[in-house]
C-alpha cells in the first residue's frame, strides 16, 4: 500500500533516498565543525611554522599573532564555546486525562493505529498548529517523553476527521522515524544559524563601536576647531567575515536538511490518509491556511480591536470567538474558496514544508480510503473538549500578557460600539478644537450656527488640510473647502448622535460594523450634509434630522 501511495509523490522525486539525503546532512553537520576547526587549526600552524622556520624574532611575529588570535578567539568562542538557546518551551495550557477523557482517547488511538508512543503530555495553545516534540538526548537518537500542543483554532475550525488527520500526521514522523533523522538535521539547523547570528550580533557591536569612537574623535577635533575625518568604520571585522563565509556553507546544509524535511512531510500525509482517510487529510491540507488567515484577521479586526479603549471580549471570548466569524454564511463561502483555490507556490529549496499545493495534490492522488472504523467524524472537533468556554478562558490567562487583566471585559455588541465611540471621539478632535479655538461650543448645533453665518472658511482654515488647500484661493478654495468641512461635520454628528445613544454601531462577522441611525435617517444623512456645507448653506435638513433622532420612538414618522 506504502509503495502505492508512493507513486502518486512524484513532485518530490530527486533522485536521492531520503536516508541518503539525511546521512549527507548529518556529514555536513560535521563539516561545518571541521571548517571552523581547520580555520584555528591552520592558523596555529601558520604561527608554529614561521617560529621555527625564522631565526630571530621581528615586528611582524607579532602582529600576525595578533591578528590570528583576532580571528581564531571569535571561532572558539562562538562556534564551540557559546552555550546554544534551549528548546522554547511550550507554554499553553495543559490538558489533562482527567479533565479531557474524551480528547485523550481521540488521541489515543490514533498515536495507536499508527503504532508509535503517544504523547505524555497535552497542551492546548492559541496557535493554528499542532505538533509533537520530544525531550530526546544525543541529536534525537535516545528518545524521551513526548509532548502535544493542538491548536484552539484547529479544535474550533476544524470536524473531528479533519482533526484525526492532523494528529494522525503528527505521529506519522515518528512511524517513519523521521524523528531521528530530523532531530539531526533540526539541531544541526539550530546551531549554524546560531552561530551566524551571534557572529553577525558581534559584528554589528563592533562596528557600533567603532562609529562611536570616529564620532567622538570628530567632536573632540572640532571643539578644538580642526576638521573632522571622513573616516568609514569599517563593515564590523573580522566576525563579519566569519558570518558571510560560515553562511555560505549554511546554504548548502539548509537545502541538503531541508529537502529531507520535505521527503518526511509527503510521508507523514500518506500515514494521515490511511489512518483518517484521503478526504479528510486533503480537506485539512485544504483548510488549515484559510484558517490560519481567518485567525489574523480575526485577532486583528475583532479579538484586539478594543485594545486601546481599555476593553476585551468576555473570558473564553477573546479565542473561542473564531467560531462566531467562521459560522458567518459569508465568512464560510470565502474561506471555502481560499481553500479551492490554493496558491500556485513554487518550490523552495530552503523550506522544511512543499508547496501546499503540492501536498493537497500528492494526498487526493492517493487510493480513497475511508479511514479507520470509530474515526472520522464531520462534527466540530471542539465538541472533543469537555467545558470548551472554561477551557478556552484559562488559555486566554495562560497566554495574554499582563496588560490585559486590566482591560475591562464586555459581550461583542458592546465592545463593537464602545470601541468606535472611541474611534468617533477621535475623528472629532480636529472639529471640536477648530470650532473651540474660533470661540464656539463643541457641538453640531454651534458648527450649523458658525456655518449660516458664513463662518464655514474661517473653520475650515483651522482644520487640517493639504499644503497645495491651504494655499489655493477663490474658487479653488472653496472647492477644497467643502470636503474638508463635509468630513468635519459628518464627524462631529455622528460622534454626537453616538455619545447620546441617538446612535449605535452593529456588529457584523461579514462586514465592518455600520452605525445604525433611526428610521430612515441614514439615507438622508449625505444629503443633509451636502447641504450644510454648499456654497450658500442650507442646515435645516440636518437639523431636523438631528431632531428626529432625538424625538421619542413613538413620535418618529
Amino acid at each position: 500500500m506504502i509503495d502505492t501511495w508512493g507513486r502518486g509523490m512524484s513532485t518530490e522525486r530527486t533522485g536521492m533516498r531520503t536516508s541518503t539525503r539525511a546521512l549527507l546532512a548529518v556529514t555536513l553537520l560535521a563539516g561545518f565543525y571541521l571548517l571552523a576547526a581547520a580555520i584555528v587549526v591552520g592558523l596555529v600552524w601558520l604561527n608554529v611554522e614561521l617560529v621555527v622556520n625564522s631565526d630571530r624574532f621581528h615586528s611582524g611575529m607579532v602582529k600576525l599573532w595578533l591578528l590570528s588570535a583576532a580571528i581564531a578567539y571569535p571561532v572558539l568562542r562562538v562556534v564551540f564555546l557559546t552555550r546554544r538557546p534551549r528548546r522554547d518551551e511550550q507554554g499553553g495550557l495543559l490538558l489533562t486525562r482527567e479533565d479531557q477523557p474524551e480528547l485523550w482517547a481521540r488521541v489515543d488511538r490514533i498515536a495507536e493505529a499508527t503504532g508509535v508512543r503517544g504523547p505524555a503530555e497535552m497542551r492546548l495553545v492559541p496557535a493554528v498548529n499542532a505538533g509533537v516534540s520530544e525531550d530526546t538526548k544525543l541529536l534525537g537518537m535516545v528518545p524521551g517523553r513526548r509532548h502535544l500542543v493542538i491548536g484552539a483554532p484547529l479544535l474550533i475550525g476544524l470536524t473531528e476527521a479533519e482533526l484525526d488527520s492532523v494528529l494522525a500526521h503528527e505521529f506519522g514522523h515518528y512511524a517513519n522515524n523521521d524523528v531521528r533523522l530530523s532531530g539531526v538535521t533540526v539541531a544541526g539547523r539550530t546551531a549554524i544559524a546560531h552561530t551566524i547570528d551571534t557572529l553577525h550580533h558581534r559584528a554589528d557591536q563592533h562596528l557600533a563601536g567603532r562609529a562611536a569612537e570616529i564620532a567622538d574623535d570628530n567632536a573632540y577635533r572640532v571643539a578644538r576647531g580642526r576638521k573632522a575625518r571622513d573616516e568609514d568604520p569599517g563593515n564590523g571585522g573580522v566576525e563579519r567575515f566569519l558570518a558571510k563565509l560560515f553562511t555560505q556553507y549554511a546554504k548548502l546544509y539548509f537545502r541538503v536538511s531541508e529537502s529531507v524535511s520535505r521527503s518526511q512531510e509527503y510521508a507523514a500525509d500518506r500515514h494521515a490518509a490511511r489512518i483518517a482517510g484521503r478526504d479528510a487529510t486533503a480537506s485539512a491540507l485544504r483548510r488549515i491556511p484559510a484558517l490560519d488567515a481567518a485567525q489574523d484577521f480575526y485577532l486583528d479586526r475583532y479579538a484586539t480591536m478594543g485594545w486601546k479603549a481599555g476593553l476585551l471580549p468576555l473570558p473564553g471570548q477573546f479565542f473561542g470567538g473564531l467560531a462566531h466569524l467562521l459560522a458567518d454564511p459569508e465568512r464560510r463561502e470565502e474561506l471555502a474558496g481560499m481553500g479551492l483555490d490554493l496558491p500556485d507556490e513554487q518550490a523552495d529549496p530552503y523550506d522544511s514544508h512543499p508547496p501546499i499545493r503540492q501536498r493537497v495534490a500528492a494526498v487526493e492522488a492517493l487510493p480513497d480510503t475511508p479511514g479507520l472504523p470509530g474515526l472520522g467524524e464531520d462534527r466540530p472537533a471542539i465538541g472533543l473538549l469537555r467545558d470548551p468556554q472554561r477551557l478556552l478562558a484559562e488559555l486566554e490567562s495562560a497566554s495574554l500578557v499582563a496588560e490585559a487583566a486590566q482591560k475591562r471585559r464586555v459581550d461583542w455588541p458592546e465592545l463593537v460600539h464602545q470601541t468606535l465611540l472611541v474611534h468617533a471621539r477621535e475623528n472629532a478632535q480636529p472639529v471640536l478644537r477648530a470650532l473651540t479655538d474660533s470661540g464656539l461650543h463643541g457641538t453640531v448645533e454651534a458648527m450649523l450656527d458658525a456655518l449660516d453665518a458664513g463662518r464655514g472658511a474661517e473653520l475650515a482654515e483651522r482644520l487640517p488640510q493639504t499644503e497645495e488647500s491651504a494655499k489655493a484661493t477663490g474658487r479653488a478654495a472653496r472647492e477644497f473647502r467643502r470636503p474638508l468641512l463635509r468630513k468635519a461635520l459628518l464627524a462631529l454628528t455622528v460622534f454626537g448622535l453616538a455619545s447620546q445613544q441617538l446612535a449605535r454601531w452593529e456588529l457584523s462577522w461579514s462586514r465592518p460594523a455600520a452605525l445604525v441611525l433611526p428610521g430612515n435617517l441614514a439615507d438622508r444623512l449625505p444629503a443633509a450634509l451636502d447641504a450644510a456645507v454648499a456654497d450658500t448653506p442650507d442646515t435645516a435638513p440636518l437639523r431636523a434630522l438631528l431632531a428626529e433622532a432625538a424625538a421619542p420612538a413613538a413620535a418618529r414618522p
